[in-house]
């Protein structure tokens, strides 16, 4: 006998499972989805996630995504009926939408049209983290996140107007250190119809600073670099350092206008301040204070140090201190480059092995 029963949804709950439910089967038999969105991005991340395709359009109504699956450039086919149908889930999470399905009833085209008032996910969220369109994106992804270098990796950007239509670049790369964006497009091998309209957009995409990563195989080197924009051409995967020489191109420039902007002298309050810590606090990179002259301070390994610092420290060190209390006296001043400051006062350090080290003249 049944004396207790603790139900997964609520009524309303219920009646919006089932509603999800029936809009769901009807995409197993959709051929084409166009959906418009209060979240265009959130859809694109879905859509990739579940390795669709997808182009999206300006409309009169707004920017609408149209996604169809890889085998749909070659004939019609149903085949991504159950990937429409989890896409919904993750549609039918943003606060307005509208979604417009091409369904195949035996043979006839109809038309299904649901919206935000329709169809709701209770206490589901959204599909995660997107995946990538290809190994060779998740390869450069890995690989370029892996370096050390003064720019970010940003994941699907805003999209970027190309005539009336729109894209979304792969990727952008953002210079920690100004304002400054570099958009990066990955090109695969596809079919000459993909091609096509990839060199279309790159036409009419709007004036961005742009980096296009083309399949070599495909031989558009030159078309791409004649529309204004950086080729990288590749074979198999993208070499991080192709890309990253570019970025330095850009970077040269970018460290050029930031140096004009800083005056001939400089004076900083601190007695120690490394150069990393002073272009943080000027907001340019420490390659823009190379010409930069410091008349209160001396330039020790990367540090700045006032000379009556250096003098206090000349009067502390002695050779035959071990290296932990030289490095002690170093902490209390702000320094940690024990190897730059004493070479500076004329030591270096007879190492013991694995125990440590001790202080000896030059």
């Amino acid at each position: 006998m049944l004396s207790e029963f603790d139900p997964r949804w609520t009524p309303d709950e219920l009646l919006a499972q089932y509603n999800l439910s029936l809009a769901q089967t009807a995409l197993f038999d959709a051929t084409e989805v166009r959906v418009r969105s209060s979240d265009p991005k959130a859809v694109v991340s879905a859509v990739k996630r579940l390795r669709l395709m997808y182009e999206v359009r300006k409309t009169d109504a707004g920017r609408e995504v149209v996604v169809t699956g890889p085998d749909a450039l070659f004939q019609r086919t149903r085949r991504y009926g159950t990937a429409f149908a989890r896409l919904l889930r993750s549609v039918a999470t943003a606060g307005d939408w509208r979604l417009v399905a091409t369904i195949d009833d035996r043979g006839t085209d109809r038309e299904m049209t649901l919206t935000s008032d329709d169809v709701s996910v209770p206490g589901v969220d959204p599909m995660a983290e997107p995946g990538f369109d290809s190994g060779v994106e998740a390869d450069f992804a890995a690989r370029f996140r892996g370096l050390d270098l003064d720019w970010s990796l940003v994941r699907e950007p805003e999209p970027l107007e190309t005539g009336t239509s729109v894209m979304i670049p792969d990727f952008a790369f953002d210079y920690v250190h100004a304002d400054f964006r570099v958009f990066f497009e990955i090109m695969g091998f596809w079919t000459p119809e993909y091609v096509e309209k990839k060199l279309g957009q790159l036409a009419d995409v709007e004036d961005v600073e742009l980096v296009v990563a083309v399949d070599e195989s495909l031989g558009v080197g030159e078309d791409i670099a004649a529309r204004d924009h950086r080729a990288v051409p590749y074979a198999g995967s993208v070499r991080v350092k192709d890309v990253v020489d570019v970025l330095r191109d850009y970077e040269s420039d970018l460290v050029a206008d930031a140096a004009s902007s800083l005056p001939a002298e400089l004076a900083p309050d601190d007695d120690v301040v490394t150069l990393s810590d002073l272009a943080a606090a000027r907001g340019v990179s420490v390659d823009a204070l190379d010409d930069v002259v410091f008349p209160d301070h001396e330039l020790v390994g990367r540090t700045l140090v006032r000379p009556g610092v250096l003098d206090a420290l000349a009067e502390e060190v002695e050779a035959g201190m071990s290296l932990s209390a030289v490095e002690a006296a170093l902490d209390d001043r702000g320094l940690d480059d024990a190897s730059a400051v004493l070479s500076r006062l004329g030591y270096r350090v007879e190492w013991e092995g694995l125990t440590g080290g001790t202080v000896r003249e030059k």
